[in-house]
């Protein structure tokens, strides 16, 4: 469990109060969220400094003053967002601040040619927006954007005729700054769409491997559906804790869950370990099975070995297992379209939870049909009829150990 720091430093202060919208949203860490934000309003900040350092060099004095206006609006932004935590407006302003210091310096430099095509820089806003503030937003943007590239392009003439063309080489360099700028952040933003939507179907792809076999999921996702198939030779494993709804009720229910979890995730990795599949849990009770999705011959030998792993375990805690197993045939498939379930039915999965229901605290009850598959491998105890509803008398045994175990 994650205690937090006692002593938080100011980056940290700043993610715990961090509220951001849209993209960034999607990023797990607030943190690196605030860091995000700071470089990139510190960045371009500097950038702007620069900039109108340039611009003033050039003689290009209403147009440095206008670059001045927006590093001040880039670093009131970041001021803003520090103190509020607030990520949407503070970042409306900016990019608003932005639009206007497009126009103004397009104005001031005389139209496109003039200014190296400075108005341009509308595409990263654009693609800012769609990160910052969502989709509707950045359309909104684009709309703007093209309304005024057309409007403005009726009065280049004008513009271009109005003023003395600024020097070569300062077009020259804004033309190449918004090249390279547009090409990075359009670059940027699609990277990091491609990294998120790697990380969104890998975790969707683990989650799914959770809940079906790996051979059903795969079925799954190439055909929007997957077909319930007959298996005939499966085994199956039913487990129940003894005595666990009498504890439960004295247990807090926090505890409850974490001594479910603790034993259910052991149980899990001895599944995997014997090549098992988990089935489900009920309450307290554990259901397994071998040889499906994928039929294999031993599945009643890799079954018989989970169970004794599992009676192994309950000697290292305060816990005492019931645990029956049956083979046969059976037909398993997943359940619904939507929480999907892969299940197992059959007569098979039937007299398997019989065996568990009617066997002995402490021990592996098996029916004959198992018994017969895994005697020459399994030392065995008969145990003798039982009677089970429904089923009538039914030879059991109760699985001991391998043979020839040390």
């Amino acid at each position: 469990m994650n205690t937090p720091d006692p002593h938080p430093d100011f980056w940290d202060r700043l993610a715990s109060r961090t509220r951001p919208v849209a993209a960034l949203a999607t990023i797990e860490s607030p943190r690196t969220v605030a860091l995000l934000v700071a470089g990139t309003l510190g960045g371009a900040t500097v950038w702007a400094i620069v900039f109108s350092a340039v611009l003033f060099v050039s003689d290009e004095m209403a147009a440095g003053w206008i670059m001045v206006g927006l590093a001040a609006a880039y670093a009131t932004t970041w001021i803003w967002h520090a103190l509020t935590g607030e990520v949407a407006t503070p970042a409306g302003f900016a990019l608003a601040a932005s639009v206007v210091n497009q126009i103004g310096i397009h104005l001031a430099l005389g139209g496109y040619a003039n200014s190296g095509g400075y108005l341009m820089w509308g595409i990263t806003m654009t693609f800012a927006l769609a990160m910052m503030l969502g989709r509707r937003s950045a359309a909104v943007m684009g709309v703007a954007y093209g309304i005024a590239a057309v409007i403005f392009a009726i009065l280049e003439p004008g513009l271009a005729a109005a003023r003395t063309p600024p020097p070569a080489a300062l077009s020259a360099t804004l033309f190449a700054v918004v090249l390279t700028g547009n090409l990075a952040m359009v670059t940027a933003v699609l990277m990091f769409f491609l990294k998120r939507l790697a990380f969104e179907r890998d975790r969707a792809e683990r989650l799914l491997l959770n809940v079906l076999p790996a051979e059903v999921a795969a079925e799954l996702k190439e055909h929007g559906e997957t077909r319930a198939i007959r298996f005939d030779a499966i085994s199956v494993l039913f487990a129940d804790i003894v005595g666990f709804t009498e504890r439960s009720a004295r247990l807090d229910p926090a505890q409850l869950v974490a001594e479910l979890n603790s034993i259910f995730t052991y149980f899990d990795g001895l599944a995997e370990e014997h090549g098992c599949e988990k089935i489900r849990t009920i309450g307290d009770g554990y259901m397994v099975a071998c040889g499906v999705p994928s039929p294999r011959p031993d599945h009643a030998q890799a079954l018989a070995r989970m169970a004794l792993d599992m009676i192994d375990y309950q000697a290292d805690r305060a816990v005492t297992l019931r645990i029956g197993i049956n083979s046969g045939p059976a037909v398993a498939g997943v359940i619904g379209t939507s929480k999907f379930q892969y299940d197992v039915w059959g007569d098979t999965v039937n007299i398997a939870s019989r065996m568990e229901s009617h066997g002995t605290p402490g021990r592996v009850q098996i029916s004959e049909a198992t018994y017969r598959l895994i005697r020459d491998e399994f030392e065995c105890t008969p145990r003798g009829a039982i009677e089970v509803k429904g089923k009538g008398s039914l030879e059991t045994w109760y699985l001991e150990r391998p043979r020839h175990s040390d």
